[in-house]
């Protein structure tokens, strides 16, 4: 795997064995029904313990038997992915010049041998490589826990064969005889950074002096930690110790100049994200059921080499290493001065740098060492002050045009643009000049006609209906309306506008022909208009006169008949 992409996609074997883990954690510690079902609770408060609530963390917390089980089957196996990840790609090769004469790996605080198991997980070859690893912790039951799932893993593959693991009680700072080919220390130096800053900067200072002096003079030095902006700080003044103390950096640094990510108050810090996506099926499980899904990890770290080595690039040419995800670019795209534009903030030996690509698939996943020429006078960032770097253009793509009519006449023409003419430039007008022909309007939508008394109003025009009588109602009308009974006038139904025994009254008014909710949605007898077809009152007859039964007034009275009437006339005559 070349060293130039740090976190690659992870291998099949790698990721068979980390699914596989979950048999041989429960061989070397088995767990009561009660408490699996307690475990994502005990996940989760040393969760907290280990972030947020860092001042009540005690020294020994992985003497607490749901602390120690939390640990072994949540974070153990999401380390081993993180340091598998990283492994593969930086190619870690202890003992790479003389492989057959083996090498010694010192991995202080080692806790349940994380390190030695990404190892054995995702570099196949080193499993046939004669490998002495001294492992140191303060506890040592998680070692000793560590070393059975290790042994048990490797037990389908004939043990651990040329491996020979020794454990080691003590602390970080354990002076030891032997020298190292490959000295590691992940995850441990976050543990201490509830002391205040002076102390990290000497304690910084006085651990460099040590891990120098444990390395072989071609030995190497790999330091990972959790990618947050306090272990940054940590690994930056580390970085300047052991640049003092004559080591050369491998990764991420592409240079041996000043950390423009140290992290220190409000500034970036370096680390780095990548995806989490293929991790086991059984450790994404228990992380939802924990509250703590991952779709991604993140990681800080430091290689260092004891062997003279520099990064070395082409002539007229800078290293640049590639750290945080693609952003959109302010001041690009189609309301900017320029086309759309990603950028990505990287390390160089100018310090802070600021990708500019063109296209977002052409952003370098973090991690990748490029190559790349700067440009004689780079831009500035205003928000982070880095140096703008643009990686690529848009084809066919130039600045605006000039507004002034000289430069606009010199300046080139814009894609799939003619330049403007000048005056001079325009052909002789003969004649006078044809006016141009005026766009046909859009045709607009007649206004809602209003009603106003004493004005006629227009109707709309309405489809063509058949020819009406002057009966009221065309032939086909009158004919339906004929009562099938001997009775002249059928029974009025109670609702407005409808008859016994058909369909609904016509919805127009005969005074002016419009719908009966055009304007107000009333009915014509709600709205004051005199409703269509209403049948006539029936008179009362002579003989009913002659019985006497008086036709009664609306107030329920009897109502006299007028003197002048002919059946008055009529009945004084008899």
């Amino acid at each position: 795997m070349s060293p130039e992409q740090l976190f690659p996609r992870p291998g099949g074997d790698f990721l068979s064995l980390l699914a596989g883990l979950p048999k041989h954690l429960d061989a070397a510690m088995p767990m009561r029904r009660q408490h699996r079902h307690e475990l994502p609770g005990d996940i989760r408060r040393l969760s907290h313990l280990l972030t947020d609530e860092r001042e009540e963390l005690r020294r020994d917390y992985l003497s607490d038997p749901a602390a120690l089980s939390a640990y072994m089957r949540y974070f153990l196996p999401w380390n081993i992915y993180r340091l598998g990840v990283l492994f593969a790609g930086l190619a870690l090769d202890p003992g790479g010049d003389t492989p057959e004469a083996g090498a010694t790996v010192i991995d202080l605080g080692s806790g349940p041998l994380t390190a030695p198991l990404a190892l054995w997980m995702s570099r196949p070859h080193l499993r046939r490589r004669a490998l002495h690893f001294i492992c140191v912790d303060r506890a040592h039951k998680p070692m000793r826990l560590g070393l059975d799932t290790l042994n048990g893993m490797a037990a389908k593959q004939g043990g651990l064969g040329p491996w020979r693991v020794t454990l080691v009680k003590g602390s970080l700072d354990e002076r030891l005889r032997e020298k190292a080919d490959l000295v590691l220390m992940a995850n441990a130096l976050n543990e201490v950074l509830h002391r205040g800053e002076g102390a990290i900067l000497e304690d910084a200072e006085t651990l460099a002096t040590q891990l120098a002096s444990q390395l072989t003079p071609a030995g190497q030095l790999l330091l990972v930690e959790p990618g947050i902006r306090p272990s940054a700080h940590l690994l930056s003044a580390l970085r300047r110790g052991l640049l003092h103390r004559g080591l050369s950096p491998l990764a991420p640094c592409p240079h041996t100049g000043p950390c423009p990510m140290s992290g220190r108050g409000y500034t970036a810090w370096c680390h780095f994200n990548f995806d989490a996506g293929a991790a086991p099926a059984w450790l994404k499980r228990l992380s939802d059921d924990a509250r703590l899904a991952k779709d991604n990890v993140s990681l800080s770290f430091l290689h260092f080499s004891a062997r003279a080595r520099k990064l070395e690039a082409a002539v007229g040419k800078s290293l640049v290493r590639a750290v945080s995800g693609p952003f959109d670019l302010p001041g690009s795209g189609p309301t900017g001065e320029g086309p759309r534009r990603f950028g990505q903030y990287a390390c160089s030996e100018r310090g802070l740098t600021l990708l500019s690509l063109p296209r977002k698939h052409l952003v370098p996943a973090p991690g990748t060492l490029l190559e790349a020429a700067w440009p004689e006078a780079p831009e500035k960032d205003a928000k982070s002050g880095a140096l703008v770097l643009p990686l690529g253009q848009v084809p066919g793509w130039e600045p605006p045009a000039p507004t002034s009519s000289a430069e606009a006449a010199a300046a080139p023409a814009r894609a799939g643009r003619k330049p403007p003419r000048l005056p001079s430039q325009r052909p002789l007008e003969r004649g006078p000049k044809p006016r141009p022909k005026a766009a046909p309007k859009k045709a607009r939508p007649e206004p809602r006609p209003e009603f106003k008394p004493g004005a006629e109003a227009q109707p709309p025009a309405r489809p063509a209906e058949p020819p009406v009588d002057k009966a009221g109602g065309s032939p086909e009308a009158r004919q339906a309306r004929k009562p099938a009974s001997p009775e002249r006038h059928p029974a009025r139904d109670k609702s407005p506008g409808k008859t016994a025994g058909h369909g609904p009254a016509e919805s127009a008014s005969p005074l002016h022909g419009y719908p009966e909710d055009l304007f107000s949605g009333e009915s014509p007898q709600e709205a004051g208009r005199p409703p269509a077809h209403r049948p006539a009152k029936k008179k009362p007859g002579k003989a009913a006169v002659k019985a006497g039964n008086k036709p009664k007034s609306k107030k329920g009275g009897k109502s006299a008949p007028k003197a002048d009437s002919r059946a008055a006339r009529k009945a004084k005559k008899a």
